[in-house]
């Protein structure tokens, strides 16, 4: 069989972690079938391939264009292929071959707020109404398709009206890509963190304001956000600094996986306390890096943490606040998280997710269409 991957996300976090983990493992365990993997200009020569059924195809394109909406498919049908894997949303409507469609969360239908864009309001609810058309399009057409967790399959059910057959989940994983044990330098000695963008869902006002609660009660306590500085961390850089807390609250930026590692390792705690995820990866590194985590209260934290977790309600500052603390302070409770931690994390790996995925293709090989 012949299989497409469209991986033009290649370098983008969240979801080309996901792809660049799929496609490492899906070499090292598929022996039969071949690949073509669509990638755009700037990753075209840093992306190597293990064997030689595995090549790569040009696609000079951006997602959530109209470009993308007119070339893509014609990259697709030239590349003649049984089936075509796009781990994002962003279907193109005309594409030629069966499908399978990942989709990682519901944040764009649950938190669309004009404070989620820098374009003009106006502008961002047309936006908004054609990424609506195209999943509800994907979600129609896709032969099958792939979520990360049981409570975004339901969420896709609850949207859409769709079988829950047609869905099947592949949990992702805490793994670092790389060697994480290079990496060391000077770090506050007691610290919060958190890791992710500075999105509204991501509730990081709330948490700054927690955290100025839980300053008067651990005045040395610093808190640690780390992420891609852009429009939204500016945003939120600029709230800070209202705060009266502002100064013990670090933005280092974005950091390499090893620096990172070195980041989970020496924190007090992570600090997750979004409104909305679909999986949550950055927990999972914590309890890998031996940092206990403390999160909001969603049902896919539930699914994926388990009881190696200490929630909060994520609309409550003072909940948020007091459970915090209390996990910083409690050095039993603390060791009892990392503890449960170390466990809860081996369920998830990059290999079972590649696994899973490529049974999936294998399902799906009676179906095809003329190119």
């Amino acid at each position: 069989m012949k299989i497409g991957i469209d991986a033009r996300l290649w370098n983008e976090t969240g979801v080309g972690r996901y792809m660049r983990a799929l496609i490492k493992h899906l070499q090292a365990i598929d022996t039969r079938n071949e690949y073509v993997v669509f990638v755009r200009p700037q990753e075209f020569d840093s992306i190597k391939f293990q064997n030689s059924r595995w090549t790569k195809q040009l696609a000079h394109v951006r997602w959530h264009t109209l470009h993308e909406q007119l070339e893509m498919p014609k990259l697709y049908r030239k590349a003649k292929l049984d089936l075509l894997h796009i781990p994002y949303f962003s279907v193109p409507l005309a594409t030629p071959q069966p499908f399978i469609v990942t989709i990682h969360d519901l944040t764009i239908s649950h938190h669309a707020t004009g404070k989620a864009t820098t374009l003009p309001y106006p502008l961002y609810q047309f936006k908004r109404l054609g990424y609506s058309f195209v999943l509800t399009q994907a979600v129609k057409r896709a032969a099958k398709i792939i979520t990360v967790s049981e409570a975004v399959k339901q969420d896709i059910v609850r949207e859409f009206a769709i079988s829950p057959d047609k869905i099947s989940i592949t949990y992702e994983s805490g793994e670092f890509e790389e060697n994480r044990d290079k990496s060391t330098f000077p770090v506050p000695k007691k610290y919060l963190l958190y890791v992710g963008n500075a999105h509204p869902h991501k509730n990081l006002i709330r948490l700054i304001e927690a955290f100025a609660l839980i300053r008067k009660r651990i005045p040395k306590l610093m808190l640690v956000c780390i992420g891609k500085h852009d429009y939204f961390y500016t945003r939120l850089q600029k709230e800070v600094a209202k705060s009266e807390a502002a100064a013990n609250v670090l933005f280092p930026g974005e950091v390499t996986n090893a620096a990172l590692a070195h980041w989970y390792t020496h924190a007090a705690a992570f600090v997750f306390p979004s409104l909305a995820e679909g999986f949550g990866i950055p927990g999972l590194e914590a309890m890998q890096s031996g940092c206990p985590i403390i999160v909001s209260d969603i049902p896919v934290f539930r699914e994926v943490y388990g009881s190696a977790a200490s929630f909060f309600d994520q609309t409550d500052i003072l909940d948020m606040a007091d459970e915090i603390t209390s996990v910083v302070t409690r050095i039993k409770l603390r060791q009892a998280l990392i503890s449960l931690g170390k466990t809860q994390v081996k369920k998830y790996s990059w290999k079972k997710m590649a696994e899973s995925t490529l049974a999936l293709y294998e399902s799906c090989t009676l179906l095809r269409s003329p190119q």
